[in-house]
């Protein structure tokens, strides 16, 4: 399929090994870090489904979230312009509203936001093997197109590292670069497969922990969220050095 043209970006992409592994708050988090260091930082999630309607409109509630931790003031249908209903793949999503994720809509907004941004923090829906058109264009596929590296959120304890380890080699396999993986909900007090996970997974794919970021317990609190942010603080300036 033909692709729409689009600016040439500077950032990471967030994608996850799974469903709630928390990727919307790692990019949002990472978002207001860099924003907070002086980088002109936006938030981007081309597409979301689940969006619940307000007064007739679909809510993409990620980027308002991200808008608001990050201190953005684009309109939302800018950071996400395909906002879809059902809570279902986007690509899936959308045939059963009887529409297509339009990637030119998904372009304008990118090149609406390179006039203003430096560093873009997009995030996936799901996983890599997501649809978003039909079957036939997937999140990797989005990556692919965006031309940005990839760093994967993953769940710290039992069962990560078979999900992590194939998230790491299917990027790669699809020559997507992977600046390397980002533990979340790392526990205080880790038992041993927390604690041994990010040794295995570092030899296993041969990319780097980027970071564990910690289990709070109430990041709706401005206390939680100054937890989370110093945490991830460190993260944003590694991928900032990397991307320099």
């Amino acid at each position: 399929m033909k692709l729409p043209d689009l600016p040439g970006i500077t950032g990471i992409f967030i994608t996850g090994t799974d469903t709630d592994v928390g990727k919307t708050w790692v990019a949002a988090g990472l978002t207001a870090a860099l924003r907070q260091r002086g980088v002109k930082a936006v938030y981007f999630k081309p597409v979301q489904s689940g969006c619940p309607e307000t007064e007739g409109r679909l809510i993409p509630t990620d980027a308002a979230l991200a808008r608001t931790l990050a201190g953005l003031t684009e309109p939302l249908e800018v950071l996400t312009p395909i906002a879809l209903r059902l809570p279902l793949a986007p690509g899936v999503a959308a045939a059963q509203a009887g529409v297509v994720v339009d990637l030119e809509r998904i372009a304008a907004s990118l090149r609406d936001l390179a006039g203003r941004y430096d560093f873009f923090v997009v995030e996936g829906a799901g996983g890599l093997y997501v649809p978003l058109v039909g079957t036939h264009f997937l999140v990797l596929d989005l990556i692919r197109w965006l031309g940005l590296p990839l760093a994967v959120v993953a769940k710290s304890g039992l069962g990560t590292i078979n999900h992590t380890v194939l998230t790491v080699k299917a990027a790669l396999a699809a020559d997507i670069e992977v600046t390397g993986v980002i533990l979340n909900r790392y526990p205080d007090n880790p038992g041993l497969a927390a604690a041994t996970n990010p040794g295995v997974i570092e030899a296993l794919t041969g990319v780097p922990i980027l970071g564990r970021l910690p289990e709070v317990p109430d990041l709706t609190s401005p206390a939680g969220r100054e937890v989370f942010l110093a945490a991830v603080k460190p993260i944003a300036e590694q991928l900032l050095a990397l991307s320099g």
